[in-house]
């Protein structure tokens, strides 16, 4: 957040666009609610998309309106079966490459293999380099359309009631678990909500929350609907489908 915060005052003092790493959406409401108090310079977050969930922060001084989030659309490609290869291996093979995760935003499935968005200046190194994920080979290339690429949104919306609101319930609910399985895996720091690990399984979940248990997968909170007659509170999430 220190980063962030001298970026900030870099803006300001020198009248030019600053742009942050890709953040995870805890981090990126906690940095929005600290440059909220700053004078002259005002923030936008850009993802590449309005439903984005790893975003960066634009910094403008004052009403400056040219916005360049130096970030592109990167399209890889997979010759080989596509249907074999998820989002945790195309990732896993990005970060094989040696680029942070910070300089990446969302990856996204689409019909022949994926598409990240990146900052531009690793956008060069990665189309050179990214050749393969698995064991099939993989082409690269710069988005160059106007809106963002078509994704294939794979994933199944499902209701199910939990006795509270609590973490630790919601984990046991969507995963099947046993409470007291829920309750370890969460004190073992496999639980990350919007991007920040969670080892406190009491906290109370919100809509919109992003859960994700490691080793099991991730799910996202999207209504909170009223209590039913036994007094249980009826939720509806959304879990990507890896396929």
């Amino acid at each position: 957040m220190a980063r962030i915060i001298d970026l900030a005052e870099l803006c300001r003092r020198s009248s030019k666009q600053q742009v942050t790493d890709f953040l995870e959406p805890f981090l990126l409401k906690t940095a929005i609610d600290i440059l909220r108090g700053l004078d002259d310079v005002s923030v936008v977050d850009d993802g590449g998309y309005p439903e984005a969930e790893r975003k960066r922060l634009v910094l403008l001084p004052g009403e400056w309106e040219l916005l360049d989030s130096r970030s592109c659309w990167l399209i890889g490609e997979v010759r080989g079966e596509v249907d074999k290869i998820g989002h945790r291996d195309y990732l896993g093979s990005l970060l094989g490459l040696g680029i942070r995760r910070e300089k990446m935003g969302d990856l996204k499935l689409t019909e022949k293999g994926c598409a990240v968005l990146v900052d531009r200046d690793v956008a060069a190194y990665v189309e050179a380099h990214w050749n393969q994920v698995q064991r099939f080979p993989l082409s690269v290339r710069l988005w160059d359309g106007d809106e963002k690429p078509d994704f294939v949104e794979k994933g199944e919306e499902k209701s199910v009631t939990v006795a509270s609101l609590r973490f630790d319930a919601i984990v046991a609910a969507i995963w099947h678990l046993s409470r007291s399985k829920a309750d370890e895996a969460i004190s073992r720091g496999l639980l990350r909500v919007n991007g920040l690990e969670t080892s406190d399984g009491s906290r109370m979940a919100s809509v919109k929350d992003i859960l994700s248990l490691r080793g099991f997968g991730r799910a996202i909170l999207r209504e909170i609907g009223e209590p039913t007659k036994k007094g249980r509170i009826r939720i509806t999430i959304w879990q990507p489908v890896d396929r």
